[in-house]
């Protein structure tokens, strides 16, 4: 125990005085005889006794009460157990990632983190504060707490790394030793160590929901489109056991467009399948009902009306309008190009090229053909019964793809099919074991590539590899009567269909995208992205008849937007968060030297109050004075 003023101490001697006072009786008695002496004797040595008893506790309460009260107003405390603490630096970092949505014992984990962090923060201290993508320097508690209530969650949350790092620039040059608080359900994707470093002294408060269980819509595809029906894939995942079937519904803004239920009995991963009737669908969104987290129960999603592909058909001599009578309007826009008359400029924005029976292609056609192809542009190759092998041999070489060897001169059978590729599923109800087999005079062998229609000796007829589809022989009349064939149309058809360009169906926020938009936008006009709530401009720029949009340093909200150029909607986009957040897996690391974990944000302020203020005495002495002072009171008036 210690003294704020000890000099006070001294005034303990003036306790002397009223023990002097009592010890010496200064007063003097005189002796006087009475008759029955024996009687009156027996009584003065009665009211002598309880006389001397009731003076010493008189004496002891008074001394009491004086030393009480000079020990008082010399102000003794228990000094703090580390007067330090409070002086040290302090930098607290929140977690306002996706997964402190879940529900604690307390509410969500987010909303009663910042509830216990208004309540305990020091009312004078500047403190410096930061999330996963703001900062709050040199702020007072009152300022902090409108700051607080006003957090959001944020779509891009960082590593532990890189929040050491935001919290070394937020720590003053000095030479305080350092305290990083760090709140957060410590998900294993924040990449904590197992071993800290000793920079800081890290002060870890954990906010751990009551439940890990959560399921999760974690991404949608298409798995297959026809002009007027979409295959939809969705898959989900879960953490935690869940019995029961779960419902997954598809919306077209608040239309209900199809509904189906999944099951996790067996595994952690499920998938839904949706099938619709729909050209277009400006505002989707993939709905279940989870009580866990909020953000990943929905999938916002777009589907934009698809345009013809732009078909280019390449050829000599040869009769071609037979293509052009399976790849048709309104589901193609088709062109028919002789080799010598040919449009470089609508070549370079076909979706889908066919050479049909060149002897040759030529350097600059190749060039622009592997350019294409780079693009993802399907090519079909009809070769012609007199090609020149070593020039298309160069040229499949480029696209690595299969390539032409040796020339067959005989009558050959079309006999095989691979009813599994992609190409023909759909096409047979059942799997025909026996028809009436189309069949070639001349053809030529393709080595390697993935076999869709094969010759009796299983010798390719129809190969693909790599975006490009190889005949083995030409299609005219005089040397195969394939064109007769019921497989022509089917085969043809869903090739072209592999022109049909679908783009995205969402994009995730965060990263840098480079989206698309048939646009012919003018140099005075730009393009805007809108939704119910938000209109803004993104980066973009002009390539001839496509605006290039680009989401570099966006954060753009999860939810549906239209691009809209001069005022007319052009096109739909969609964005989601990422779904690194779902998995509720976690990971604290234990006590160290420069470690220490607290129970709760309560806790850890309680613990630095205690640490760094002094326990004050003066109050607990002024009662004991009081106590005293009333029972001298009690002496004087009771006791006889």
């Amino acid at each position: 125990m210690e003294f704020k003023q000890p000099e006070l101490l001294y005034a303990l001697f003036l306790l002397l005085i009223p023990l002097a006072v009592h010890l010496f009786q200064l007063r003097q008695f005189q002796k006087e005889d009475f008759t029955n002496v024996k009687f009156l004797k027996k009584v003065i040595r009665q009211t002598r006794k309880s006389s001397r008893l009731k003076k010493w506790l008189v004496l002891t309460c008074r001394t009491l009460l004086l030393t009480f009260l000079i020990l008082a107003f010399a102000q003794p405390y228990f000094p703090a157990k580390n007067p330090k603490t409070g002086s040290r630096e302090k930098v607290i970092f929140l977690d306002n990632s996706y997964s402190m949505q879940a529900g604690g014992k307390d509410g969500e984990l987010f909303t009663a983190a910042i509830r216990d962090l208004i309540k305990n923060l020091p009312e004078e201290q500047e403190l410096n504060l930061f999330t996963h993508n703001e900062e709050f320097k040199n702020l007072t508690s009152s300022n902090l707490t409108s700051t607080l209530q006003n957090l959001e969650f944020t779509q891009k949350p960082l590593d532990f790394n890189t929040l050491k790092l935001k919290a070394s620039q937020l720590f003053k040059d000095s030479i305080r030793e350092k305290d990083f608080i760090f709140i957060s359900d410590f998900q294993k994707n924040l990449g904590i160590n197992k071993s800290l470093d000793t920079s800081y002294t890290y002060h870890f408060i954990p906010v751990f929901p009551e439940s890990t269980e959560n399921i999760s819509i974690d991404s949608m595809y298409i798995k297959h489109r026809e002009v007027n029906e979409i295959d939809f894939r969705v898959l989900l995942s879960s953490t935690g056991n869940f019995n029961s079937p779960q419902s997954v519904s598809l919306f077209s803004g608040e239309d209900l467009l199809a509904k189906t239920s999944v099951n996790f009995k067996k595994a952690d991963t499920a998938t839904a399948n949706f099938k619709v009737n729909q050209v277009e669908i400006p505002n989707g969104v993939i709905k279940i009902e989870d009580a866990s987290l909020d953000y990943d129960n929905s999938l916002f999603f777009s589907l934009n009306k698809p345009k013809p592909p732009k078909v280019v058909i390449i050829t000599k001599n040869a009769e071609a309008t037979f293509l052009r009578r399976i790849l048709s309007e309104p589901e193609f826009i088709t062109e028919i190009f002789k080799k010598d008359q040919l449009d470089f400029n609508k070549l370079n924005t076909a979706d889908l090229i066919i050479l049909n029976e060149l002897e040759s292609i030529s350097g600059p056609l190749q060039t622009n053909l592997t350019n294409l192809h780079g693009n993802a542009v399907p090519l079909v190759v009809i070769p012609s019964t007199n090609s020149n092998l070593n020039s298309y041999n160069s040229f499949l070489n480029r696209l690595n793809a299969p390539q032409y060897s040796e020339v067959k001169t005989r009558e050959a059978l079309i006999t095989e099919l691979a009813f599994d590729h992609p190409l023909l599923q759909g096409v047979f109800q059942e799997k025909v074991e026996n028809f009436d087999y189309p069949k070639v005079q001349t053809y030529h062998k393709v080595q390697n590539g993935n076999k869709i229609i094969s010759f009796q000796d299983n010798s390719g007829f129809l190969v693909e590899e790599n975006g490009v589809f190889l005949f083995a022989a030409a299609l005219n009349e005089k040397n195969s009567n394939f064109r007769n064939s019921p497989l022509i149309v089917p085969v043809i058809y869903n090739i072209g269909l592999k022109a049909f360009k679908s783009p995205n169906l969402y994009y995730e926020t965060g990263k840098n995208e480079k989206i698309r938009i048939p646009i012919d936008a003018q140099k005075d006009k730009v393009v805007h992205v809108i939704s119910e709530n938000i209109d803004f401009i993104p980066k973009q720029r002009s390539l001839g008849n496509t605006v290039v949009i680009s989401t570099d340093l966006l954060e753009v909200p999860s939810g549906n937007y239209t691009v809209e150029y001069n005022k007319n909607p052009k096109a739909y986009l969609s964005f989601n968060v990422p779904r690194n957040e779902s998995d509720l897996e976690y990971f604290l690391p234990e006590n160290a030297k420069n470690i220490h974990i607290y129970q709760d944000i309560n806790t850890y302020f309680n613990e630095l109050k205690l640490a760094s203020q002094s326990n004050e005495l003066w109050k607990s002495f002024v009662i004991f004075a009081l106590i005293f002072l009333i029972i001298e009171m009690l002496l004087l008036k009771y006791l006889k």
